[in-house]
């Protein structure tokens, strides 16, 4: 094994950062944001079609990084944009007529006994603990070194949270160097139904795959709150009616493609009808309002944020308020977009958001070293998994197998000083 790694060590030093993209891009953004396209790209785009509200375009491929951050600067928007693969999928999604369905779910609130069963052991020191050992990689860029480890070392700490054979963590290649990572939890009597809970992976900063892009809020904070959710249903053994997928999205940042790669592939597999609920974990630990909790409006279900609503009081403890985010500002928007009922609750108004991420001073010192407010997010993740999924208790065993490191996550606790890698996990 010792042997193995040495060789994966070598390997990861020695590698090259990844080519830079060339050639033109089809995205759609918001009207309001062709003003900064243009800037970026210094006039090299073209608008090819609009529905009113949002426009299509090309751009270079060389600009989306710089097009990323100037979304996050003058927009507040992380992402702020949707990548296509083709002219027809992009004219497909800027022209479809979007209804989301949740006025077809049923949002009752009757597994009490479930989700107060769980909620004491959610625990803010394991959500720490996963937001210091994912901010201590250099970054999470989608098509960095580090990047694909962040994938791998993720993949490993899912799989250690259970025994159980039915419950499977994979990697999905949208043919970057990171990867998407999803957790499935199989459901019992509707299986073929599906609640998916998810965040992004990827963080990003000015250099790309050479950037120091530690991203505890954006987005290592949402990754280990919807992690803690995973892990305390499974600890309890819990079998969902439905079934639950938990996603951690690879290259948010970059417009949304690891949640559009995955939706494209629920669409070619005919599954996405059966899709009844997705929630989006991003940023959850920064509390810059007056409000614990802020449920983003616009594209978004209206029925399921009055559940979310229904939750937060009934389970959480926490006050919450209403906001709007902008066009494409995270993965739920791909959901939204395929008529899949979406919800995003937010650590802030996006107004008072962390003015911190996307740079090197995203760190947990922001969030004054704690998870206090990211656990109110995990509660509400829980209570969501759980209300709508429905299921019952197992009869497993009560609590998560002992620690171990996986030997592939030891490669993550390596410092490797080269062209190619630097950065450190601490273990906990």
């Amino acid at each position: 094994m010792y042997r193995a790694l040495a060789a994966l060590a070598i390997v990861v030093g020695c590698a090259r950062p990844a080519p830079t993209e060339v050639g033109d891009r089809y995205l759609t953004i918001d009207r309001d944001a062709i003003a900064t396209a243009r800037a970026v790209t210094h006039g090299k785009l073209h608008v090819i079609d609009s529905d009113g509200e949002i426009a299509l375009l090309t751009v270079p491929a060389q600009d989306l990084d710089a097009l990323s951050e100037q979304m996050h600067e003058q927009h507040h928007r992380c992402g702020g944009f949707v990548i296509y693969d083709s002219l027809d999928d992009a004219e497909l999604s800027l022209h479809a007529a979007v209804h989301d369905g949740g006025d077809r779910i049923d949002y009752t609130l009757d597994h009490a006994g479930v989700v107060n069963a769980m909620l004491p052991d959610v625990d803010a020191a394991r959500i720490l603990d996963t937001i210091r050992q994912l901010s201590a990689m250099k970054n999470r860029y989608y098509r960095s070194e580090s990047g694909a480890a962040a994938s791998l070392w993720l993949r490993d700490k899912w799989r250690s949270f259970t025994t159980r054979t039915d419950v499977t963590v994979e990697l999905f290649d949208q043919g970057y160097e990171q990867k998407s990572v999803i957790l499935t939890i199989p459901g019992t009597t509707r299986k073929n139904e599906i609640v998916v809970v998810g965040g992004h992976l990827d963080s990003i900063a000015i250099g790309g795959t050479s950037s120091n892009a530690p991203g505890a809020d954006d987005d290592a904070s949402g990754i280990a709150t919807l992690t803690e959710v995973a892990r305390v249903l499974l600890a309890k053994d819990f079998h969902p009616a439905r079934t639950i997928k938990f996603m951690a999205y690879a290259a948010e940042e970059v417009g949304l493609r690891g949640s559009q790669a995955i939706v494209r592939d629920f669409k070619k597999r005919n599954v996405i009808d059966n899709v009844v609920g997705a929630l989006q974990l991003d940023m959850t630990n920064y509390r810059g309002s007056d409000r614990d909790i802020w449920l983003m409006s616009d594209f978004t279900s209206a029925a399921q944020n009055t559940f979310l609503s229904r939750l937060i009081e009934a389970y959480v403890g926490a006050t919450w308020g209403v906001d709007k985010c902008g066009y494409a500002c995270s993965d739920h928007a791909s959901w939204n977009r395929a008529g899949v009922p979406a919800s995003m609750p937010f650590e802030s108004r996006m107004r008072d958001g962390n003015n911190k991420i996307h740079s090197a001073r995203d760190t947990l010192e922001v969030s004054d070293n704690n998870a206090a407010h990211a656990v109110k997010f995990a509660r509400l993740g829980t209570a969501y998994a759980i209300e709508l999924a429905k299921g019952e208790l197992g009869d497993g065993p009560p609590a998560s197998p002992p620690h171990r490191t996986p030997w592939l996550a030891l490669l993550a606790g390596l410092v490797v000083v080269g062209a190619g890698l630097r950065f450190v996990t601490r273990a906990a």
